[in-house]
């Protein structure tokens, strides 16, 4: 059921807080000032959950999206871009500016590119009538809905929305109906190499090498298993790509995280890296293939890049190499499983967690041994706070630097420096 609902202002999750019914509404995409056509998609007693259909009196900073589905992949596209920034500012203010922790917004640094800034896109594949795979987006807030977005998506390149379309022409070709699920392409910033990853649901025989294309470097196809992991069934040509981060050559494989916007992180990298003493023994918790590590290791006395995934522990340990970086140690273990005396010599800890943040066990590692410098990188302001107040009992926090890692959408990413008080 539609209603209609006005929103007044944007809160710290980046959604849009409005009234219906007596409730507090939150809704992402519309802006303050903003009227929308909304659909409830949760109901509680004080609150409700909804997504936008359709914004009916317009805000004067809204001016064209690019694109039909801009709901499902940027919300905030075709708003002015000042005001977006002014909007997460406004967020992070919110956030950190509680009684609690009175933290003052240093800066938000913008994005260089407002459009094709991501280095990888996930499609889902929709069967149209007529039996063929388009490509296609989930609907927001719906497993199962999908809807079809057939140029591909602005916020990657042109060459990775051609990639898209030419791998959906060959499976079309292929006839591998709805046994194929989804459709990941990726783009090395540092050589414009392209991979694309088929997902199928279920194991097919096919002539895949047909899917072989000359202006794609690798192409992979998986079965894609619970939790988003993928067993491989075939691959052809590269399945690794590469970046050039902080001077460091960094190899992740066709499955892994890595940062989705470079140019935007770099400027992340950019605060974080003099904040790293010379010749200072760094503990990089959530390390990841080494993207703060193996850079921080080249003024650094010795870094230990602790990483749950073995497979980009073991990738991050062979960046080390190939860089000549031999004070760089890769363990692969969860966070919150490293013995405390792992921390214990640490002088700076670097934090970058998933968005649920800090497991309490870090936390508690890190009052007990109480390194002298915390640098928290996060993708989730929210849980950042959390997770400052408990370190406060022994900590310092500074200033809160914001990064737009994603235009047009209400994500952003946040730096706070921590110091031990004396």
């Amino acid at each position: 059921m539609k209603h209609s609902a006005e929103f007044a202002k944007i809160v710290g999750e980046g959604k849009a807080l409005g009234y219906l019914d007596g409730r507090a509404c939150f809704c992402a995409g519309p802006l303050p000032g903003e009227t929308a056509l909304v659909e409830v998609v949760k109901a509680k007693k004080t609150f409700l959950e909804a997504t936008m259909l359709e914004v009916t009196k317009t805000s004067a900073h809204r001016g064209d999206a690019r694109e039909e589905h801009f709901r499902l992949c940027s919300p905030w596209q075709g708003v002015d871009y000042d005001y977006q920034l002014e909007l997460k500012r406004g967020m992070l203010a919110e956030i950190f500016g509680r009684p609690e922790l009175k933290l003052k917004v240093q800066d938000l640094v913008a994005a260089p590119e407002q459009f094709g800034y991501r280095n990888k896109l996930e499609f889902g594949l929709y069967t149209s009538n007529d039996g063929r795979l388009e490509l296609a987006f989930h609907a927001r807030g719906s497993d199962t809905n999908m809807v079809p977005v057939p140029a591909g998506c602005v916020l990657g390149s042109a060459a990775m929305n051609t990639a898209a379309l030419a791998v959906v022409e060959r499976l079309n070709e292929l006839e591998v109906g709805n046994a194929a699920t989804s459709l990941m392409v990726r783009e090395s910033g540092m050589d414009g190499q392209l991979l694309a990853v088929v997902g199928l649901e279920r194991r097919l025989k096919r002539d895949w090498g047909r899917l072989q294309i000359p202006e794609i470097a690798g192409v992979v196809v998986s079965q894609v298993r619970p939790g988003h992991t993928h067993e491989r069934l075939w691959a052809a040509g590269e399945t690794s790509l590469r970046e050039l981060v902080g001077g460091v050559e960094l190899r992740y494989p066709f499955d892994g995280f890595f940062q989705t916007n470079v140019p935007a992180f770099e400027l992340a990298f950019e605060r974080i890296l003099p904040a790293v003493p010379a010749g200072a023994r760094v503990v990089d918790l959530y390390g990841g293939v080494g993207a703060i590590g193996l850079p921080a290791a080249k003024i650094a006395r010795s870094v230990v890049g602790v990483e749950v995934h073995a497979v980009a522990a073991e990738q991050a340990a062979a960046n080390a190499a190939r860089a000549g970086l031999t004070n760089y140690e890769a363990v692969a273990t969860p966070a919150e499983r490293l013995p405390v005396d792992a921390l214990k010599a640490a002088e700076v800890v670097v934090l970058d967690p998933p968005r649920a943040g800090l497991d309490r066990r870090v936390v508690a590692a890190l009052l007990e041994t109480a390194p002298q410098r915390i640098l928290y990188l996060s993708c989730n302001p929210v849980t950042q706070a959390r997770d400052i107040m408990m370190l406060a009992e022994k900590y310092q926090p500074g200033t809160v630097t914001g990064f737009d890692f994603y235009p047009g959408t209400l994500h952003l990413e946040s730096l706070v420096a921590l110091e031990r008080k004396a």
